[in-house]
């Protein structure tokens, strides 16, 4: 039996994807510890692991960060706002966090510490001890590359000499002048932690400080990377099988009846952290009340009849559907581009339309639109979708049946990995190997 701590940015879609792999390390025999937020204790806890408060570190809902974040100062979406987040929600947090973290380590000494790709923490708190790291990566892969564009801005993969010249130029203006002041904060934030002079670019520092790197996606989702990785392994999507009950709302036998008869069916859903439903969800039932379509809408924040309470006839609507139990019914899905859930569509062959731009998901959308499994829509300054771009990308997904296709060819590579099982394998060898050398 080993000790396995898994720390977890506490953020719904970074806490998720890691529940099946903790229950799974606790079924095999193994003492898990998880140190993420409040909001996820009852589901930490039922998988069977023991959850580990934050004390120090800020202990926030996902629900409430755009809020906080409006409230102190956070730019409009775009380039501005991501080098305002990474500043403010990734790294001046980050002390606190590694306090946190080391006092678990020094308890619990864990054989090894399972890091979720947006909590650096996690990584620097595990060199301090001399414990080794698994990154367990839930977002696009944002490792730098000379041969693949910069992280943020959502760009497309060079396609000749040209473009890599180009783009070789927009990442050093990136890493050295745009993103300097934050590159800055961080340095300050490595050494104030006791890891050093980190003299390498903050979004690869988990990659850089980890043994272990675990991609959760497949390589068809991936820009192809020329340059070696020796550490880095594709998984495949984490799928969330037996984390959440379901019983069917009292319309599912509509969704069923349309599937029979070929009527299209569109999910639309917005996510945990973009809560506000003017972005995405009420453009899309406006885009589509006059078509022959049934619109399945997921409110997360709050109940149908509180957020969306005058909707159109075609749409059906609930806080939360399984995803699992409800795309294998769905013919395209509009999302502002939460990377679960995008992936959990594609391993289920579904096309479609994405449209956001804050976080990662410009990067998800870039990544959508290269592999040919959907569309992007383009937002304004607040990150809102307008009604006829949404039901412009729907009838294009629906009309040109490529879109399918692609979804199709990819749900068959993602059919082909299980990343649960192979990321206990990784844990198990680590531990072992980690054993090994203290014995």
């Amino acid at each position: 039996m080993s000790k396995v701590l898994f720390t977890l940015t506490p953020i719904t879609g970074h806490v998720r994807p890691a529940l099946p792999i903790v229950r799974a390390l606790v079924d095999a025999g193994h003492d898990v510890s998880v140190y993420t937020g409040s909001k996820f204790a009852t589901a930490v806890e039922a998988t069977g692991a023991q959850y580990v408060p934050m004390t120090l570190g800020r202990d926030e809902d996902d629900s409430d960060v755009n809020a906080w974040s409006e409230a102190n100062g956070a730019p409009a979406p775009g380039l501005r706002r991501l080098r305002w987040d990474v500043v403010h929600l990734f790294v001046r947090p980050v002390p606190a966090y590694v306090e946190d973290v080391s006092a678990c380590i020094a308890a619990e000494q864990p054989d090894v510490v399972v890091v979720e790709s947006a909590f650096v923490a996690g990584a620097l708190a595990a060199r301090r001890h001399g414990v080794p790291a698994v990154q367990l990566s839930v977002l696009p892969l944002q490792l730098s590359g000379r041969d693949v564009p910069p992280f943020g801005p959502g760009l497309q993969p060079p396609r000749h000499a040209l473009d890599r010249i180009k783009q070789r130029a927009l990442t050093f203006l990136i890493q050295k002048v745009i993103f300097r002041e934050a590159q800055r904060e961080a340095r300050l934030v490595a050494a104030q932690v006791g890891a050093g002079d980190l003299d390498v670019f903050f979004f690869d520092w988990v990659g850089t400080l980890a043994d272990r790197l675990l991609q959760a996606s497949v390589p068809g989702f991936e820009y192809p990377r020329l340059e070696p990785h020796p550490e880095l392994e594709f998984i495949g999507q984490i799928m969330p099988r037996g984390v959440d009950s379901f019983d069917e709302p009292a319309w599912w036998s509509d969704v069923l009846a349309a599937r029979e008869a070929g009527r299209p069916v569109v999910l639309v859903t917005q996510g945990t952290i973009a809560t506000d439903p003017d972005r995405l969800l009420r453009p899309t039932l406006e885009a589509l009340a006059d078509e022959d379509v049934l619109v399945v809408a997921t409110t997360a924040i709050g109940e149908p009849d509180d957020v969306l309470p005058d909707r159109p006839a075609n749409v059906r609507a609930a806080r939360f559907v399984p995803f699992e139990h409800l795309l294998p019914l769905v013919d395209v899905m509009v999302t502002n581009g939460g990377f679960g859930g995008v992936q959990q569509a594609l391993a289920h062959g579904v096309p479609l339309v994405v449209a956001g731009r804050t976080e990662d998901k410009a990067e998800v959308t870039a990544r959508v639109v290269w592999s040919g499994t959907g569309v992007g829509v383009r937002t304004d300054a607040q990150d809102v979708a307008s009604a006829a771009a949404v039901r412009a990308g729907v009838l294009e997904v629906l009309a040109d049946s490529s879109y399918r296709r692609r979804a199709t060819e990819l749900a068959a590579e993602y059919a082909r990995y299980d990343a649960v099982a192979r990321t206990v394998e990784v844990v198990e060898e680590t531990a072992r190997e980690r054993a090994a050398v203290v014995a």
